[in-house]
Order: C-alpha cells, then sequence, then structure tokens
C-alpha cells in the first residue's frame, strides 16, 4: 500500500512528540500504537535525523537539526530522540480537552460499525478515559438509527419508560436530538404542550425505553402544569468538568479551579446522580434540599456496600 505525503508529513506530525514521550520505544511498538507498517516507522526516523529548523543564518548545522541515538534504533530497533529542534516541551491535555476528547470517542463509539467502534473505545481508553459499557450493542444501534430516522422525518414516537423512581409509563415525544453524557444515551423530545401552546422538552434514558414505535398520529397532550426549574449552585473541580458539560457551560483551559456556578436543573433527581458520579469532584453548595438529596444518595449507597460486605464475609 503506498502512503501519500500528506499521510507522510502528518505521521511525522505525530511521531515526534510521542517518541519524545515514550523514548526507546521499539519499531515494532510504534506501528502497532498508530496502525502502520514498521517499514514506514523506520523509513520515517531516517528522514526526522535530517530534519530540523534552519538556524539565524537560514542555513542548518547539527545544532538545527534532530538526531537520534542510532546504536539503538540500527542495533536494537529502538527509537530515541537525543536532539529536538522548536519542541522544548511535550504537548499535554487540559483535563477538559480530555474530557471532550474522551466523550465524543464513546459518541463515535455507539454509532461507527463494531471494528472502528472498537479502535474508538481503545483510543478512549489510552487517553485514561472510561469507555462506555455497551452491553446490548445491536439493541443501542438499531435504537439509535430509529430514533434518528423518527428525528429526519419530523415523526413523534412512542414507548414504555421507566423513570429514575421505577414508576412506569407509556410516553409519546417528537424526536429533538440524541446526547451522549456519561457513557449515557438520552432522547431529547418534545412530550407535551403548555397551556399556552408552548412546547415542554423532557429528556429520556434510552436504556429505559421499551416498545419503541411510530405513533398512530395522536397529538401531542396538553401538559396540565409545568414544573419550574430549580436553580443549583455547584462547586465543580477539574476532574468534575463533564457536569459543567452536560449543562451547555464550557470552561476556558484558564478557569481557576474549583469553579463555581448556578445552574437551572429540570430534574433534581438526574443531578443528584450525577453528583454522586463525580464523588469528591462536584459538590452542591445550596439550596438546602437538594444538599440534603445528594447526601442521602450516598447515605444510601454505602449502605448497600455495607450489605454486600457484610454478606460476602457470611459466605466465606
Amino acid at each position: 500500500m503506498s502512503v501519500s505525503s500528506n499521510d507522510r508529513l502528518g505521521f511525522l506530525t505525530l511521531l515526534v512528540p510521542w517518541v519524545l514521550a515514550n523514548p526507546g520505544a521499539s519499531v515494532t511498538e510504534i506501528a502497532e500504537w498508530f496502525d502502520v507498517p514498521a517499514k514506514q516507522v523506520r523509513d520515517s526516523v531516517r528522514t526526522i535525523a535530517v530534519s530540523g529548523v534552519p538556524g539565524e543564518t537560514g542555513t542548518y548545522d547539527h545544532l538545527n537539526l534532530f538526531d537520534i541515538d542510532w546504536d539503538g534504533f540500527e542495533l536494537r530497533d529502538e527509537v530515541t530522540i537525543t536532539h529536538s529542534v522548536g519542541l522544548n516541551r511535550v504537548q499535554r491535555f487540559t483535563t477538559t480537552e480530555l474530557a471532550a476528547l474522551v466523550a465524543a470517542l464513546n459518541y463515535l463509539a455507539a454509532v461507527l460499525p463494531d471494528e472502528q467502534a472498537v479502535r474508538a473505545q481503545q483510543l478512549a481508553a489510552r487517553l485514561g478515559g472510561v469507555v462506555a459499557a455497551d452491553t446490548e450493542p445491536e439493541r443501542d444501534r438499531e435504537l439509535l438509527a430509529q430514533l434518528r430516522a423518527a428525528g429526519a422525518e419530523g415523526r413523534a414516537v412512542e414507548f414504555d419508560y421507566v423513570d429514575a423512581a421505577g414508576r412506569p409509563s407509556h410516553r409519546v415525544a417528537q424526536v429533538r436530538s440524541l446526547r451522549l453524557s456519561q457513557g449515557v444515551w438520552y432522547l431529547v423530545g418534545i412530550d407535551a404542550v403548555t397551556p399556552e401552546g408552548a412546547p415542554r422538552s423532557r429528556t429520556f434514558r434510552i436504556d429505559r425505553m421499551s416498545d419503541v414505535g411510530q405513533t398512530s398520529g395522536a397529538e401531542l397532550p396538553v401538559a396540565a402544569h409545568d414544573r419550574q426549574p430549580a436553580e443549583v449552585t455547584l462547586e465543580v473541580d477539574g476532574e468534575g468538568a463533564p457536569i459543567l458539560v452536560a449543562f451547555g457551560i464550557q470552561p476556558s483551559a484558564a478557569a481557576g479551579w474549583p469553579v463555581r456556578c448556578t445552574v437551572s436543573v429540570a430534574s433534581v433527581a438526574a443531578l443528584v446522580r450525577h453528583v454522586a458520579s463525580l464523588a469528591g469532584h462536584a459538590r452542591v453548595l445550596g439550596p438546602d434540599e437538594v444538599r440534603d438529596q445528594v447526601h442521602a444518595h450516598a447515605v444510601a449507597a454505602l449502605a448497600r456496600y455495607d450489605a454486600q460486605d457484610d454478606e460476602d464475609g457470611e459466605n466465606a
């Protein structure tokens, strides 16, 4: 397979900082990491050794060129850059950038074909992220495709739904969008209209939906009343950045952590679960009733762990 000049340049751009961060890596390891032939790695390493940045006089000398450990390369097939030009440090992603990358890779893993989905999951794992669990891949793919088609055609869907409290209901919703958060897919849709005629938006976890089908043409119901969203003040550190992203807040790379902000919450129960999933990295400062719910959730979770420990001790 031939490799274009653009591909070679792109590979070199990625290879140099990677080798600087992983000195002594073997040609085989590099080839497996980047999924390229070993010959391309060796050719690129030789190109690095004759590359550089011209000096003040516009000419090249040994101080303006990259250099490698030739003994290690030729005798042991290992790559170490002994002199770099223009790269004084290895670039690192910020916590926010990593969270965004992992979220995007998990999103892609859920919609790509099997082989490409696996590669997206592997890259997310290499970045140190939590790969979204995929216990029902076929069912999820089929349902996501069905919901996307309904949204594209402007159709509503009806389905059975079980909420966070375990209450079952039959719902009708017009599909607005699908989003992935913390490894879970959600349907954002319009499930009713207010008495004034305004659409009411609701979010549904697709793993709690069943018997999904196209509606028979019934109009959306009129909501008797609509709960006012709660205003909740959060304090979040860098590791808790995903909760800010979920509320549409994009902290800058220069943000001073922890960040305090007030968000409008439609479902306090969902917020409590989200905060609990980021234990130690996000906390509710107010109002007190929401803080109490977070505390009760944590106490109940600890009680379940204690009960499991007792059961394991009895079975030992």
